[in-house]
């Protein structure tokens, strides 16, 4: 059984404003009591050319991370939504995209980046477009078993063909690669209607982290936390009753909104409050 309380809680960066320094994004993090902030590349500026910081630049955010005793254990990868791995359109420039990111975690010494799994984004996926996704894949895990990082691909409720763990985890045993995992969901999967414990069940042995959301449905997101349809307690207990040894990340976002930094003390306590109820039982 795993000690519930030993797995690292972490924000994601989103729930904190972007403009605020790395330093001011640590500092609120720290004093919500997280025990890490979850790195955001996504496909828009300026977040996207984080890929091409230089040594420095990354060296000075490692430094920071070492300062606040928060070192970065994951990273959001989701620019792909943008430069989906199938689309023949755009699966260089993704393919391009992974290659600078698993760059990036390796010298920030992030050992988990999660990966959105589109084949295309707003089009119809079509066996060409998830064969196209799956050759940009094994061409990225050629390169990464030089790096000491690990690709996880995200359950995502708009992927219908990855909108469940199940179908995820099915995905990553058919690849058969030690640096190729799953990132699970809760929200994701509750927000399509799936029980997330049985489907929680169907990824074991091959989930190395998970986004902690709560969900109404597939339109709305920042759902408070124990009112949506996630049984945070059944989840947890799963993950104390498989032997999970991964991280747990709040997934909020802010929406820029100073104000929402109040809310992150509240949200670290609901889950910290879960975790140690699951943990006495």
């Amino acid at each position: 059984m795993t000690d519930l309380e030993r797995i690292p809680l972490g924000i994601y960066e989103k729930g904190i404003p972007l403009a605020l320094s790395w330093r001011d994004k640590f500092v609120i993090a720290k004093k919500a009591g997280f025990d890490y902030i979850e790195l955001s590349i996504d496909g828009k500026d300026p977040r996207i050319k984080r890929l091409d910081w230089t040594d420095e630049m990354i060296a000075e955010l490692g430094k920071l991370a070492d300062h606040f005793e928060m070192p970065f254990r994951t990273m959001a990868l989701s620019a792909n939504r943008f430069y989906p791995l199938g689309d023949p359109k755009y699966f260089d420039a993704g393919i391009e995209i992974v290659k600078k990111a698993i760059i990036l975690a390796t010298k920030l010494k992030i050992p988990i980046i999660q990966l959105a799994p589109y084949d295309v984004y707003q089009k119809e996926s079509t066996a060409d477009t998830r064969i196209r996704f799956a050759s940009s894949l094994f061409e990225i895990l050629e390169l990464i078993q030089a790096y000491p990082v690990t690709l996880a691909m995200e359950v995502l409720e708009d992927v219908p063909h990855f909108s469940t763990i199940t179908e995820c985890a099915a995905f990553v045993r058919k690849v058969n690669h030690p640096q190729f995992k799953l990132y699970a969901d809760t929200g994701n999967v509750a927000y399509n209607g799936f029980d997330v414990v049985s489907d929680l069940a169907g990824g074991q042995g091959e989930i190395v982290a998970c986004h902690l959301k709560d969900a109404i449905s597939k339109d709305e997101h920042n759902i408070p936390y124990g009112t949506g349809l996630v049984d945070f307690n059944s989840v947890l207990r799963h993950f104390k009753n498989t032997d999970f040894q991964g991280t747990f990340t709040a997934e909020v976002w802010c929406e820029e909104e100073l104000g929402f930094i109040r809310q992150l003390p509240s949200i670290q306590r609901f889950l910290r409050n879960k975790i140690k109820e699951e943990n006495k039982e």
